[in-house]
């Protein structure tokens, strides 16, 4: 009897394993890598094709919203800094009118001047022309605008690189998301496809009676929810796809993994003082806020000039062509004119004193939002470190973890192969093996992530950051188009 069951444990199994070995035959390899990221091919136009990270970035750079949206208000302050700047020069404006007279009978007709009756043509014109050059001699006010527009242009440019700052973040984040959901995926399918071994198993105990029907029904629903947490995992899969495309604006085609066996806690790690010291000078959120508090100061200027006195200087020629309704006929006068035009502000009933404390109280809150958010930077600039300085260690602990559990699978082999153990049982401990990996991943995507968080709180992540990771990238790719033939 002990040799019928272990022959029934020896073949049942085969006909589940071919099957898994045909759904996994391409995967496997990819399945047991040390870490993953995300390597894109790039077929979104005729000028991108099978990119690079590198190029994704680029192309991301130039058509994500975010970035249309910054560069698309940095030409607006480009085009009011020029606005103001011409509002100081010279001006050459002419001007002038045109009448027409209809016929009219003389009001002299019966006076006794001795003048002629009829003293009214048929119709007439009479014309005006003025030429005037005028330029302000001084005025503050529009002195004030044009340094107010400066600074404006240098937010509107610091506001793009903080935008391709959380571009970058965006992109190598969702990256990670993506292959998270991968490796979730796959192990999601490892899991059913225990579950479907072991359902076996209990159909066989079930019919022989050794299983009663609810452990049966029990084991079946499980079942049942592994094969829908299947489809679950894989949509996940796909949304973050979705998300990375939206962000990159390029049709993802494939990504890679990372090579095997990287040493994390040998790598180079600056001190904690150094990215500080990052973040009060690089960081793009700071600099921008920086530029807040230079515009509301620009404002209290401003709000000075509106009530300083302003001089402003005209000269000009006119010339005006006349008809009197008498015997003179056409007369003309003409002549060169200079003239002086100030205003100089005597009351203002109170509303020069509010202005200016609102213009000094907005300057007191731009400096308390930058307090807040450099604060708020440095706390998280901690966080990440201690991540990122612990993480190593976690993943070194869990490898040697790993390598215990690789003994015990292949232990477990050699067991199934006297009869001292089942299928089953070598295959539940393949299962742990499985997740325990799928957890030393996430633990070296999170280092990589807290890498790339503390560049960016200290202003220092750039592009370079994606060219080291792809020189860590294998050869292997995974093939987006091939996923839907994953499903089991």
């Amino acid at each position: 009897m002990l040799q019928e069951n272990k022959d029934k444990q020896r073949d049942f199994p085969l006909r589940l394993l071919t099957l898994r070995l045909l759904t996994l035959l391409n995967h496997f390899n990819n399945m047991s890598l040390v870490r993953k990221i995300l390597y894109i091919s790039l077929l979104y136009t005729s000028t991108l094709f099978s990119g690079s990270l590198v190029e994704a970035f680029n192309h991301a750079n130039m058509h994500n919203h975010n970035m249309k949206l910054a560069h698309s208000q940095l030409n607006i302050e480009l085009a009011s800094k020029i606005y103001q700047n011409k509002r100081k020069n010279i001006k050459l404006i002419a001007d002038g009118f045109g009448r027409y007279y209809f016929p009219q009978a003389s009001g002299l007709d019966n006076t006794n001047f001795n003048l002629p009756k009829k003293t009214v043509r048929e119709s007439f014109l009479k014309g005006n022309v003025n030429i005037t050059l005028s330029k302000e001699l001084y005025n503050k006010e529009k002195d004030a605008l044009c340094a107010l527009a400066i600074e404006n242009v240098k937010k509107a440019s610091q506001n793009i690189n903080q935008n391709r700052n959380h571009l970058l973040l965006d992109l190598i984040h969702q990256y990670f998301k993506v292959l998270e959901n991968y490796d979730t995926f796959i192990l999601s399918q490892e899991r059913y496809i225990f579950s479907n071994q072991e359902l076996e198993e209990a159909r066989i105990e079930y019919n022989v009676g050794e299983l009663d029907h609810i452990a049966y029904q029990l084991i079946k629903s499980k079942n049942l929810e592994l094969k829908v947490a299947q489809n679950i995992y894989f949509n996940r899969v796909k949304n973050a796809i979705d998300d990375f495309e939206l962000i990159s604006q390029v049709k993802l085609k494939s990504f890679q993994p990372l090579e095997k066996n990287i040493f994390y806690n040998k790598k180079s790690i600056p001190s904690l003082q150094s990215y500080q010291e990052h973040i009060i000078s690089t960081n793009p959120n700071l600099l921008k806020l920086d530029k807040d508090i230079t515009i509301s100061q620009k404002n209290i200027a401003l709000t000075e000039a509106k009530y300083e006195p302003y001089l402003t200087a005209k000269m000009g020629y006119e010339y005006t062509n006349n008809f009197t309704p008498i015997f003179l006929g056409n007369t003309y006068e003409s002549g060169v004119f200079i003239r002086l035009s100030g205003t100089i502000p005597i009351y203002t009933a109170g509303r020069y004193k509010a202005e200016m404390q609102k213009a000094k109280v907005a300057v007191i809150e731009k400096h308390g939002i930058k307090d807040k958010e450099e604060n708020q930077l440095l706390v998280a600039l901690k966080k990440e470190y201690r991540l990122y300085h612990s993480i190593p260690l976690e993943i070194e602990a869990l490898r040697s973890h790993l390598q215990t559990l690789k003994l015990l699978e292949n232990q477990a082999k050699r067991k199934i192969e006297v009869g001292t153990i089942s299928f089953l049982e070598k295959e539940r401990i393949s299962l742990q093996y499985s997740e325990r990996f799928n957890d030393l991943k996430r633990l070296e995507y999170n280092y990589f992530l807290a890498d790339t968080n503390i560049k960016f709180l200290s202003g220092t992540l750039n592009i370079s950051e994606l060219k080291k990771l792809e020189n860590e990238l294998e050869a292997t790719e995974i093939s987006i188009k091939n996923l839907d033939n994953l499903i089991i």
